[in-house]
């Protein structure tokens, strides 16, 4: 007996492949999940007789282990990675402890519910087509939700404004620059952090513009900015003069949603060019190219004028 597949089933079919205490099967009949046990022993020993009756997904306690091996290799912050994976290494109390680690990464936990729930979305779709093709029926599609959108949700953006956030911006450029000065040996890193916190000396800038994000609680997590040099033919080019992610949010894709909304805001001021003049991270080569920069150089150039 052929039957429609809705989120609302797929929510209730999710819950019952996680429950450890009962094995349920779906009855087509009356559109509910059932307890295998609950049935008379002649429909729980012939279920492939029954065309109203169907099993469930096969789920075990091994295709949970594997969503969260795969999670904490997609989570790019490395402190954060490492006490995941740590955990699953141990071999005691796995999901116990997977779950403590998250609780302390508010923003991580929901990321991963959202991970697990699309790849448990994608087998009981994937078990739906295999009965839709038995019946002679098209597949359906994953149109679902990407887990990716949560950084719209979780945080907020909006235009910098410097007397709110340039205290917050030298602080976090001051953390950075500390980091500068530990990837070079001696007076290298020392000059490298003073060359970083150059840029964020708007004496001889116009004021930078851009787009701040931070958390539904107001913390600070990261910006993108750009200043337009006081010269007159400067009118139409900007420079980029920061782009960082606060260690806490890095890897959830806040830069590319900075990169998205930063571009639309200088579009709508007149601006026709973008010069990146930083040396960027190899991982931001990838952001840069798929935000229409060109690399020349040592330089990265976005012309915005036909876009």
């Amino acid at each position: 007996m052929a039957f429609e597949l809705t989120k609302s089933l797929i929510d209730d079919i999710i819950f019952s492949m996680e429950d450890q205490n009962a094995e349920f099967v779906f009855d087509a009949e009356s559109a509910c999940l059932v307890p295998l046990d609950s049935l008379e022993g002649s429909e729980s020993e012939n279920l492939e007789e029954n065309e109203n009756i169907y099993p469930l997904p096969d789920w075990s306690s091994d295709d949970g282990f594997e969503i969260m091996e795969k999670f904490a290799e997609s989570v790019r912050i490395p402190k954060i990675q490492h006490e995941l994976q740590q955990v699953l290494s141990n071999g005691r109390g796995v999901f116990r402890n997977f779950k403590n680690v998250l609780k302390q990464y508010p923003h991580i936990e929901k990321r991963f519910h959202a991970f697990k729930e699309a790849k448990m979305r994608s087998v009981v779709v994937e078990w739906y087509n295999s009965l839709r093709d038995s019946w002679g029926l098209e597949k359906l599609s994953q149109d679902f939700e990407d887990y990716e959108d949560l950084v719209q949700q979780d945080f907020e953006f909006r235009p910098y404004n410097h007397q709110k956030d340039n205290d917050c911006i030298l602080k976090e450029a001051e953390l950075i620059s500390g980091e500068l000065k530990a990837s070079f040996d001696g007076e290298a890193g020392q000059l490298a952090a003073r060359l970083w916190m150059r840029k964020f000396d708007y004496e001889k800038l116009a004021l930078p513009c851009g787009v701040v994000c931070r958390t539904l609680s107001g913390d600070f997590a990261a910006c993108l900015l750009f200043s337009q040099y006081k010269e007159s033919f400067t009118k139409k080019a900007v420079a980029l003069t920061s782009l960082f992610v606060n260690q806490n949010y890095r890897g959830l894709g806040i830069a590319r949603e900075l990169f998205s909304r930063g571009i639309s805001y200088l579009k709508e001021q007149g601006i026709q060019s973008i010069i990146a003049d930083s040396v960027l991270p190899d991982f931001f080569e990838p952001l840069f190219a798929r935000c229409g920069f060109e690399k020349k150089g040592s330089l990265y150039v976005a012309d915005l004028a036909d876009k």
